[in-house]
């Protein structure tokens, strides 16, 4: 039987960064991955990540930002309109005085940067194709068996394991969620005209389509959410029917699109975990919450959830405290999911609102979102918080 301080279940990025953060302070840390290894490859771009500055300087802390950049694009500039209504509002990196609005990344890049960085640190033990079978708690600790016959005793475990994460049902800690009834259309396009470095989305009647510039100037990646009962008929379109269809919804912004991957798609949901500790055991990132992706916000939202248990981790330390304490676990999860809640209400909102076709709301929100392009005070406000320059950011994500 093994011991260990903290127990991480999933290698996906937010799970990688919390061992990284975690591994410089002296605990013992295991991290269980039901799939493989990362391996070093190229990036083929068929998940991709917005990361923005308050991730960035997560990464570059961590020493994974170096590698993670030689496959990521940055934007320069954001173009987002309604389709049928004069609607629009544009950001610009000069104008908010940064260097991007942010870098479109290939997910598997994050986490192969992640591992290599994490390989060095003898402290932290990664086992992968890993099978739990049970975690059950005691006042002193949490006994995990995976792979059916190995025992691990662990004072602290963190479910960083997905939106279907075992640890939350294990731990039978709630959870709500709303279906959007939409499916997230998802491919590699090439597009007749340069993207400039610019990141676009069209808000539709079916649900928003996003152009994510790649790095090479022909080359995006998409993210076009349509309403459930069109997925089938969308994805049994042929190639060239369906190049027409992302054409005419691109409203040939980018002249004519055609894919250049097999289309993939994804249910849409809202999932919010209302409980996200149970005594030893506490979650992260998609284990407790999922946004829609309208905003690109999701990956960021993550990264901000590990870095703010690691930091509170390290406090409880620091004053010779245990890291099992409830009112320090507590105090996450008031923290993290305020972040959390805050970012779904907008989602929501920003979601029905782009939804509705009744003539009136779509005047209200074309003069709204108009007035907002015209008032710089408020674009900065709203970028600042997109950027990660505002809100209660942990420390090593702030300026």
């Amino acid at each position: 039987m093994q011991n260990t301080d903290i127990t991480i279940v999933g290698a996906g990025s937010a799970g990688l960064t919390l061992a990284l953060l975690l591994a410089p302070l002296n605990l013992n840390v295991v991290l269980l991955e039901q799939g493989n290894a990362p391996e070093i490859t190229d990036a083929k771009y068929q998940r991709v990540s917005a990361l923005n500055l308050a991730s960035k300087r997560l990464l570059v802390h961590l020493g994974a930002w170096s590698s993670i950049e030689k496959t990521a694009a940055a934007y320069q500039d954001m173009q987002v309109w309604d389709s049928d209504s004069f609607a629009k509002i544009a950001f610009n990196a000069k104008a908010e005085r940064v260097e991007a609005l942010g870098w479109i990344c290939d997910n598997e890049q994050i986490r192969q940067a992640l591992y290599q960085q994490l390989k060095s640190h003898a402290n932290v033990s990664c086992q992968f194709n890993c099978s739990i079978n049970s975690l059950v708690q005691s006042d002193r600790e949490v006994l995990i068996n995976y792979n059916q016959q190995q025992l691990l005793l662990s004072r602290l475990v963190v479910g960083a394991d997905g939106i279907h994460s075992l640890v939350r049902k294990t731990a039978q800690l709630p959870q709500v969620h709303r279906h959007y009834n939409q499916q997230a259309l998802v491919a590699t396009i090439k597009t007749e005209q340069p993207h400039q470095a610019t990141a676009r989305q069209i808000f539709l009647p079916g649900g928003p389509l996003a152009l994510l510039p790649l790095p090479d100037p022909h080359l995006c990646s998409i993210v076009w959410s349509v309403p459930a009962a069109d997925t089938a008929a969308k994805l049994a379109l042929a190639e060239t029917d369906f190049n027409h269809a992302l054409t005419a919804a691109s409203q040939s912004i980018l002249g004519v699109l055609t894919l250049q991957t097999p289309l993939r798609n994804f249910e849409l949901q809202m999932r919010y975990a209302s409980q996200w500790l149970n005594q030893r055991i506490v979650l992260v990132a998609d284990a407790a919450h999922s946004v829609h992706p309208l905003a690109g916000q999701g990956m960021n939202l993550g990264l901000m959830d590990v870095a703010a248990l690691a930091q509170l981790i390290e406090q409880q330390l620091i004053a010779g405290k245990d890291i099992t304490e409830q009112r320090m676990l507590r105090q996450y999860e008031r923290w993290r999911k305020a972040e959390a809640q805050s970012l779904i209400v907008a989602m929501e909102a920003f979601n029905r609102a782009f939804s509705n076709k009744q003539p009136l709301l779509k005047l209200i929100r074309a003069v709204g979102m108009t007035g907002v392009d015209k008032a710089p005070w408020l674009k900065q406000k709203i970028m600042a918080a997109a950027l990660g320059n505002s809100g209660d950011l942990p420390q090593l994500a702030k300026l």
